[in-house]
């Protein structure tokens, strides 16, 4: 009998970061570091998924590349599946160029992936079988808005969402009926709520219309502020571990992932939210975009000895 696994829809892409040492400069060349990694939300949540021992098998789409070699190898290593993945000849694998400022906050980033069209809702269709089978199924915005409303009226299996960006947000605002678990910023929030978010009081108004479109369980990140939870009978907020930024690329891609890990597990919401920013502060704590020291014992630790 096969063993349980999670099914990731989503985005595998090259990263290229670049930080400089100084106060950014904008119009001019800034002496810095520039660090090539893998990358994708899919592919991040996927490989965060596997370190924290989670059996995976991803769906994505690649160019037939150098690039597409390096993803490939590397899911091989994490013994993440892509039996069910597409390699599509003439085309390049999705790249995503990102610029910090010093202290290693994103500034401005360009994302090339239009290999994504490519998962369509009949190529989905295909795949159904697998999809349903897994304990969960996560998506992020980086496939096409057709293809994600295939998802939605599909899915058997929860779905946890991954919004990805505001932009990205547009696809899925009036299709979020069959969203197990959404983790949305702010400004997601408030694109998917209709209406601005300037106070505690419109936060909980805000998320309470999310959650009548049809999504179970919210995890809103706050930023420095942390993260606020509700699936309309809890709701709170929890504050981050305090600690200097490394690098913030990818923190989002870990919180979701460890809020998977949490829900496989049968933990609460407010647990949930914990092992979720455990995991955050050990990706901004990492120069990489997946953190290569995740691990469930970390994150139990952190959770253990951070909140009472």
């Amino acid at each position: 009998m096969e063993k349980q696994y999670v099914t990731v829809i989503g985005g595998a892409n090259i990263d290229i970061t670049g930080t400089p040492h100084y106060d950014l400069n904008i119009n001019d060349s800034n002496p810095g570091q520039t660090i090539l990694s893998l990358g994708g939300v899919g592919r991040n949540i996927a490989e965060n998924l596997s370190r924290l021992n989670v059996n995976v098998k991803f769906i994505t789409v690649l160019g037939d590349d150098g690039y597409s070699r390096e993803i490939t190898n590397n899911c091989e290593e994490l013994n993440i599946s892509l039996e069910h993945s597409l390699i599509m000849t003439n085309e390049r694998t999705s790249t995503y160029l990102c610029i910090n400022d010093e202290s290693g906050e994103m500034k401005v980033a360009i994302s090339d992936m239009e290999i994504y069209k490519y998962i369509t809702p009949g190529y989905l269709k295909e795949k159904l079988g697998v999809i349903n089978n897994g304990k969960v199924c996560v998506v992020d915005t980086n496939i096409p808005e057709d293809s994600l409303k295939y998802l939605m009226d599909n899915c058997n299996v929860p779905i946890f969402l991954d919004t990805v960006s505001t932009k990205k947000t547009e696809k899925i605002k009036d299709s979020i009926h069959n969203i197990y678990t959404l983790k949305p910023n702010i400004i997601e929030a408030e694109i998917l709520s209709n209406m601005k978010i300037n106070t505690i009081e419109d936060l909980e108004k805000a998320t309470d219309i999310i959650l009548e479109k049809g999504v179970e369980r919210l995890f809103v990140s706050l930023g420095a502020k942390g993260v606020y939870f509700t699936d309309g009978n809890h709701r709170g907020n929890i504050l981050p571990i305090e600690t200097k930024v490394i690098n913030t690329t990818g923190a989002g891609d870990s919180y979701i992932a460890a809020v998977i890990w949490a829900y496989l597990k049968g933990f609460d919401l407010e647990k949930s939210a914990k092992a979720g920013l455990s995991a955050s502060y050990i990706c901004i704590n990492s120069s990489s975009t997946v953190a290569k020291n995740i691990s469930e014992e970390q994150i139990i630790n952190l959770m253990e000895n951070n909140w009472r």
